[in-house]
This record gives C-alpha cells, sequence and structure tokens, in this order.
C-alpha cells in the first residue's frame, strides 16, 4: 500500500483488479481517515478472446452503477460550457506572462542556465490555485478538489519542456470545463461504493492528467489499452500516481471490447450485482454448437471439440437439439429411425461421463423433499439489501447452499449462474408471476437439479460432458430444467417424431437462443422408446453381395484400394533411408509397392523419399539425365532458385496470428475458419482438415535447428500461405497410389529462408517425395533442417555456376530407359531397405 496525493487517499495494490475494484471501500482496509483506492494500467493481454469478455463483463457490471460510473473510449470529449468559458477567460486576463512567469519560459531558462525548482512549481501551483478558488471556479461537491488540482498542476507545469500562461491556461479551462461536467455526477449520492472510471484505447496528456486527478479526489480508475502506454507516460512516466500490468501481446484490436451506450435510468444497488452469486475464480463459457448430424457429433469428446477450452477459463461448447418428425412414414424408414435411437442410447450407455434418458414426464419433487429446500432457505443468511423479490430469491438460494456442490470451483460457479439464468428467463416468459409463484417454480427445479446431478456429474474434469436424452412429450417446466442443465455443460437432446408435440420449445425458446432444430420433413406419433434392435431389409440380396464383396476386396489386408478410400484418413510419413541407386529405382513407384507401405487404423503409413544429393556425376551428361528424370515425374514441382517462398503477410499479421491460438497451444479452429487469414475454404472439408492437423504436428515437431517463440505463428502463416503450384500437390495426393513430388536443384550461395524450410518439413511430414540437388556441394537445407531427417548422397564431383537446362526435356532413349526402369521394379520388394525413425 503506498500513500500518495492528498491525505485521504491511499493507493492499493491488487493481484485481481477485474473483481476487486468492484469491493466497497469498507471492505478494503481498516484506515478510518483514508480511502483506499485503485488505479491500474493494463497494457497488452495473454489471451485475447479472455481479455475481451473479462473487460466486456466488468463493463456490464459497472454500468449498473449508473451514475457512478464513467467511461470513455479513445478520448473524454469536451463539453461546452459557455457560462464557465467566459468566467474562466475573465480570471485569466488580468495574468500577465512576465508578471507571472518573470523569469521567462523553461526554454529562456535553460538557456540562461537555470531551470525551476520544486518549490517554484509548488509555488506557481499555489497561486494559480488560490486564484481559481478565489474566483469560485472549482466544484464545491468535493472537499479535497483544490487539493488534488494542485498535484495535477504543479505535475503539469514539471513536465512540460516549454511552459507559459497561455498553455497553463488551456489546460486548467479544459480540466475544470471536464470537472463541472463529470465529477458533481459522481459525487451526488452517498453510496458504499466510490466512483468507478474505466479509460479503453489510446489517450492525450491532458486526459491522462485528468485520470489522475479523479483517482486523488477517491475514484478507482482503471486504464486499459490493448498495445501501447506511451500516451500516459507522458503524465506518469515514473508510476507514481498509478499502477502497472504489462502483459506479453501487444497488438490494436479492431474494435474494442466496451461500446458507447446510454446507462440504465435506475441504477442496480452494487450490492446486489456482488452478491446475488458469489464468486471465487471464474465461471464456465457455455456456448452451443450447430451441427448438421446430431446423432453423430453428440458422440465427439467434449475436449475435442473446436472451441473447446480448459482450465483455468473453461469454454464448453455443447449441443441441445431438438430432434423432430422422421423422414419417411414406410415400415423400413421408420425401423431404422428406431435403430438408429436404439444405437445412439447404447452407445451412450458406455459413456466416461454421466448419461439419463427420461422417456416419461417427470414427476414433483415429494413434499417432504420441498420441505426440507424451503426450511433451508428460510434459514439462509440473505446479504441482498436491495433489489427485486425476484433477486431476494436467487440469493436465498445461492446462501442457502441446496444446489449441487463439486470439488470444481468454475462448476460451482456455473452451477449458481445457470440457476440464475433459469429464473429470470421463467420470469420474463410466463404470465402473471408474483414471488410465491417463483419460489414454487425453484423449489422444483432444485428438487429436480439435485435429483440427476450425480448422475450426470461422475467426473467433473470435463472430458467429456454428460448426456441428457429426454423422448416424448414435454411440458414447460421440464423444457427449463433442460436448458438449465445445458448451460452447466451438459448435452441435451430432446427427441419426437410428433412434430406438434415442438410447441412447446417454440413459445419458450422462438429465436432458437437456447436450443437449436434439427427437423425431419414427416411427422409421426410417437411410439414407445426402443429397447431392441429392429430388423430392417431394404437392400436387394445382389445389392448385399456387392457390398460384401467390396468390403473384401477393397480392405487393408488384401492391399487392393478404391480411388480416394482414404480422402477422410491421416498419413503417418515412413521416410525410407536408401542408397543413391534406390532412390532412383524408387522414385517413380507408388506407395503402396514400396517397402514398408501399411494401412492401420485408418492411418496410411507412406514410405516417401527426402534426399539431398550434393556434387555431380564426372560426366554431366549423366547427372543432368538424372536431374531431367527426376523432374520429369508426374505431378512435380520443379524450383530451380532459392530460396522459393514468397512472403505475403506482414510482422503485424504474424503477431496477430497469435489469437488463433488457444490456451494449450493448439489451433483454434473456429476462430481459423472465420479468420481473414484463412483461405483454404474452397477444398473438401478432409483436405482442410488434413492439412490444420499436419500443421499442428509440425509446430510439435523437433526438427527445425533454430524452434525461436515464434516459430508456432511462422508455421501457420507459412501454410496458409501456400504457394498454388505447392498446394495443388496435396490436392492430388491419393495416398496408397502415386506421390506427389518436389525437386530443388540450387546452384547458388544462397541457403533456404525458414518458410522454405517449413514447406519442405511440412510436404514431408505429408509424406511427399522430396529431392534437393546441390552441384556445389554448398550447404543449404541441413542449415535449417535436422540432418536425420533426410539422406545426403554424394557425387564424386563439384561444379560451380552451373546453369540449369531445361528440365521439362524428358531423358534421352525413353522407351529404353522406361524398360530399364520396369525391369527394376519388379525387384523392389527384394531389396533390403533401412527405415528412418518418423517425425
Amino acid at each position: 500500500m503506498v500513500t500518495y496525493g492528498t491525505k485521504h487517499v491511499v493507493l492499493k495494490q491488487s493481484d485481481d483488479i477485474y473483481n476487486d475494484i468492484l469491493l466497497p471501500l469498507k471492505e478494503r482496509s481498516r484506515h478510518s481517515d483514508k480511502r483506499c483506492v485503485y488505479f491500474y494500467r493494463i497494457i497488452g493481454f495473454n489471451n485475447q478472446t479472455e481479455f475481451i469478455d473479462k473487460t466486456a463483463l466488468l463493463h456490464q457490471k459497472l454500468i449498473n452503477l449508473g451514475d457512478l460510473y464513467l467511461y470513455f473510449i479513445e478520448n473524454i470529449p469536451i463539453p461546452y460550457n459557455e457560462y464557465l468559458n467566459n468566467k474562466i477567460n475573465e480570471t485569466f486576463a488580468s495574468l500577465v506572462e512576465d508578471s507571472f512567469f518573470n523569469n521567462g519560459t523553461h526554454e529562456d531558462r535553460l538557456a540562461n542556465g537555470r531551470s525551476l525548482n520544486t518549490s517554484e512549481y509548488g509555488l506557481q501551483a499555489d497561486i494559480l490555485c488560490d486564484i481559481i478558488e478565489k474566483a469560485k471556479l472549482f466544484p464545491v461537491i468535493v472537499a479535497e478538489i483544490k487539493a488534488a488540482f494542485k498535484i495535477v498542476l504543479k505535475e503539469y507545469i514539471k513536465k512540460e519542456t516549454s511552459v507559459n500562461i497561455g498553455k497553463v491556461k488551456n489546460f486548467i479551462s479544459k480540466l475544470l470545463l471536464w470537472m463541472h461536467e463529470y465529477i458533481p455526477e459522481l459525487y451526488k449520492v452517498k453510496s458504499p461504493w466510490n466512483p468507478k472510471i474505466l479509460y479503453y484505447g489510446d489517450i492525450k496528456k491532458h486526459a491522462a492528467f485528468f485520470l489522475i486527478l479523479l483517482s486523488q479526489i477517491g475514484c478507482d480508475v482503471l486504464y486499459i489499452n490493448p498495445h501501447s502506454d506511451l500516451g500516459y507516460q507522458k503524465a506518469d512516466n515514473s508510476n507514481r500516481f498509478s499502477m502497472l500490468r504489462e502483459e506479453r501481446i501487444k497488438i490494436k484490436l479492431k474494435s474494442p471490447p466496451i461500446k458507447a451506450g446510454g446507462k440504465p435510468k435506475q441504477p442496480v444497488n452494487m450490492e446486489q450485482l456482488y452478491q446475488v452469486v458469489p464468486t471465487m475464480g471464474c465461471s464456465a463459457v457455455v456456448k452451443l454448437k450447430n451441427t448438421n448430424n446430431i446423432l453423430q457429433d453428440i458422440m465427439v469428446p467434449l475436449n475435442k471439440r473446436s472451441g473447446y477450452l480448459g482450465h483455468p477459463a473453461p469454454v464448453w461448447p455443447v449441443y441441445f437439439y431438438r430432434y423432430i418428425g422422421v423422414s419417411g412414414t414406410m415400415d423400413t424408414e421408420v425401423d431404422e429411425y428406431y435403430n438408429r435411437l436404439y444405437q445412439m442410447d447404447k452407445d451412450l450407455r458406455s459413456r466416461r461421463n454421466g448419461y439419463i434418458r427420461i422417456t416419461n414426464q417427470l414427476t414433483v419433487p415429494e413434499n417432504n423433499e420441498i420441505a426440507f429446500y424451503k426450511d433451508k432457505l428460510g434459514r439462509a443468511k440473505v446479504l441482498l439489501l436491495y433489489g427485486s423479490e425476484k433477486d431476494f430469491l436467487i440469493n436465498k438460494v445461492i446462501n442457502a447452499q441446496i444446489l449441487p456442490t463439486t470439488i470444481n470451483q468454475p462448476l460451482n460457479n456455473t452451477i449458481n449462474t445457470a440457476f440464475k439464468d433459469i429464473i429470470y428467463l421463467f420470469d420474463e416468459l410466463e404470465p402473471n408471476n408474483n414471488i410465491s409463484k417463483l419460489e414454487n417454480f425453484a423449489l422444483k427445479m432444485i428438487g429436480w437439479i439435485n435429483k440427476y446431478f450425480k448422475s450426470l456429474y461422475k467426473v467433473s474434469d470435463f472430458k467429456d460432458s454428460p448426456k441428457i436424452v429426454y423422448y416424448g412429450d414435454i411440458k414447460s417446466h421440464e423444457v427449463y430444467l433442460l436448458i438449465y442443465f445445458s448451460k452447466i455443460g451438459c448435452d441435451v437432446l430432446y427427441i419426437n417424431s410428433d412434430i406438434k408435440e415442438d410447441d412447446v420449445f417454440k413459445q419458450i425458446d422462438p429465436r432458437e437462443e437456447y436450443t437449436k432444430l434439427a427437423q425431419n420433413e414427416l411427422s409421426k406419433e410417437s411410439e414407445q422408446f426402443p429397447e431392441n434392435e429392429r430388423k430392417v431389409r431394404k437392400a436387394t440380396v445382389a445389392y448385399n453381395a456387392s457390398q460384401e464383396i467390396e468390403q473384401v476386396i477393397y480392405s487393408d489386408d488384401v492391399g487392393l484400394f478404391k480411388p480416394w478410400q482414404f480422402e477422410n484418413s491421416m498419413t503417418k510419413p515412413i521416410t525410407l533411408r536408401t542408397t543413391y541407386d534406390e532412390l532412383k529405382i524408387l522414385w517413380p513407384e507408388e506407395a503402396r509397392v514400396r517397402p514398408e507401405f501399411k494401412v492401420v487404423n485408418n492411418t496410411v503409413y507412406v514410405p516417401n523419399l527426402f534426399a539431398k544429393i550434393k556434387g555431380t556425376h564426372k560426366e554431366l551428361g549423366r547427372y543432368w539425365h538424372d536431374v531431367s528424370d527426376l523432374s520429369a515425374s508426374k505431378n512435380t514441382h520443379v524450383i530451380t532458385s532459392v530460396p522459393f517462398t514468397k512472403i505475403s503477410y506482414s510482422k503485424r499479421d504474424l503477431y496477430a496470428s497469435a489469437f488463433l491460438f488457444n490456451n494449450s497451444g493448439l489451433i483454434d479452429r473456429e476462430r481459423l475458419y472465420k479468420s481473414d487469414f484463412y483461405k483454404y475454404g474452397y477444398l473438401r472439408n478432409s483436405l482442410q482438415e488434413f492439412i490444420i492437423n499436419k500443421v499442428e504436428e509440425l509446430i510439435k515437431a523437433d526438427i527445425f535447428i533454430n524452434n525461436d517463440k515464434e516459430l508456432h505463428l511462422k508455421v501457420l502463416m507459412t501454410i496458409l500461405n501456400m504457394d498454388e503450384n505447392i498446394l495443388n500437390l496435396l490436392e492430388v495426393f491419393d495416398y496408397p497410389g502415386y506421390i506427389p513430388k518436389m525437386v530443388i536443384y540450387d546452384a547458388a550461395k544462397d541457403i533456404f529462408s525458414d518458410e522454405d524450410a517449413i514447406i519442405i518439413a511440412f510436404l514431408n511430414l505429408v509424406g511427399i517425395d522430396i529431392a534437393i540437388f546441390t552441384p556445389t556441394n554448398y550447404n543449404n537445407i541441413e542449415l535449417k533442417l535436422k540432418e536425420n531427417l533426410l539422406d545426403i548422397h554424394q557425387l564424386p564431383s563439384v561444379q560451380f555456376d552451373l546453369e540449369v537446362p531445361d528440365l521439362n526435356i524428358k531423358p534421352n532413349d525413353e522407351s529404353k530407359f522406361s524398360v530399364f526402369l520396369n525391369n527394376v521394379s519388379q525387384r523392389i520388394r527384394s531389396i533390403p531397405v533401412i527405415i528412418k525413425n518418423d517425425l
């Protein structure tokens, strides 16, 4: 705790300013004669999403203080006050430069070898404050305003390198106009809370001094700037009047997390806001996800879903779908419908976390159970002094501790917050509500919540979400219960084949804010939930036989594959260690006939080639024959100069891409696909997923010699901006078939760039064949990537200034050469091949 400014104010430190700024004054210090205030500068952020959410949430809390809260975005507007302007001009009209600053400007004093000392700053500030007070220009609502103004004025005069009466008058005028405009509103009512000021964005020097003045008279001040502190430092570069919290990432956001807008006419008492839902740590953010196949996607574990974040600020992407109607009414179609439900129910029963299926409308909790909760409510300590009866009831429920609790604090906070939300929703939608009706609804909800909670939350590590399936007709109170469980992280599926039974949801959630609708074309009266699988025979015998034969022929064991059979699979490269002659023999062969090719658990293990050929043959014709032969292969991208990667993104883009990663260091795919950086939306979905998976593999792989802190950003941005010819190699790659290739000819002293190395490493990780010809013997790729990734073949001769010929010309005597390759290829299975460690 550091004393500063007036004798009545103490600057207080905080480990959690976003929460501590909400504390009433009486809870901050035992000092009876001093007010403990906060003045913090938050510069930059570590996580953009968390920064935006926390700032926006704080603003929403503070705005409920009404006139006790002021916020500014980028500037403080100067009000028009003709009377005050005239009075200031009259007051300063009698001040003459020579009589007041009788030793000239600071520049004059410096030229004469003299500058003002501290006592002279104070003397000038004293004189000016006396003049202002005598003219009755200070707002009289704050007793210590003159002392605070003097401190600020003294600092201003001290900071100005060139001061004159004109500048001082301009500064004083601006502060007085701001003081008369804003300070009376802040102090017109007595409150347990002191006024709060939030300033977001860049700030000018005069405005920074005004923030210091507000802090000096007892306001809590929070200055937030995501990219720079330079503006504020012009007023307080020694951090005398505020405390600095500087974070790792500093970029200017496209739009501020708080928006300019009006305040509520009737401010909510802050004690209500602070105590209705006590918080110890953060709550989870529960996001409703969309899907085109809810019966399939509900099986995806929570921590594998896009948008998921774990500890310490959890984000849980959940599903709440109404699966309504049937796709057909023929017997086979209905049988298939119920078989899908049966199989889904069977799969859900084996989940790690809890699952409940409700097939009958819920019964009201027993009278003795309701009496127990009602008794605990009556004995609950009530901290809420103001607010509505609804808020009073919520406060009692929270403090009675009759909602479930776990060892997971974010989940506990979410349980409380969701209960508040559901009471507010019920009160908003249900007609003729009163406190008795609200309490009966709350007690029913509490009974149901406690009945099902333990069955749902068998574990609370949130690697998988609990599941609820409600089948059949439903009543409105049960809809509210399902919405509540969705809000605490459960996947919820409501199923009814009768379309008209969905009307109750449409009344409560017409805009699909809490649920999503997946409606089939036809309606059918509901039957009992299937307890057994139904036999379905809809295909002909010939069709089934053909399907069975295809499954046998195109199985992994047989080794025959349909075109693009594995387009939804991943590859694992097995980079072969070969001799130079073996490289040339294996180069044209498909993956499926190379040694060590296999398919295991839908992963295609691709035996690929990665080699650097140093030097040349003594007979250059033979050397060019090899280069031309490898370059003439189909689906081969040839590069004849390095560096070959064009950087199409700026340094600012590189740093801005940090927001595409989550706290676990993985790519946030939802953000990525929505960002301006992403240009691959036109590719087939399986290839898009394949590319991003390989980017994550490359980031984790320890293959780069220089592993700087920006490498993960550079890897992502480089792959997102690949040359189209290189991207085409991925598009044509049918993994068991012909392997696309890259041939690089480097005869100069230029080395590969970091981006070149990223592209080469990425293609090797995909399974592409790569050959680098270096006739000079110079180092290039080995300066960027670890040498154990590739073979290095040394030819006997070295050549300099060897110009590359047209590599599109095929080798001479092509027919004989092809016969030779065909003969040798028959023997490749018997050639011993050493396998390198894969990435």
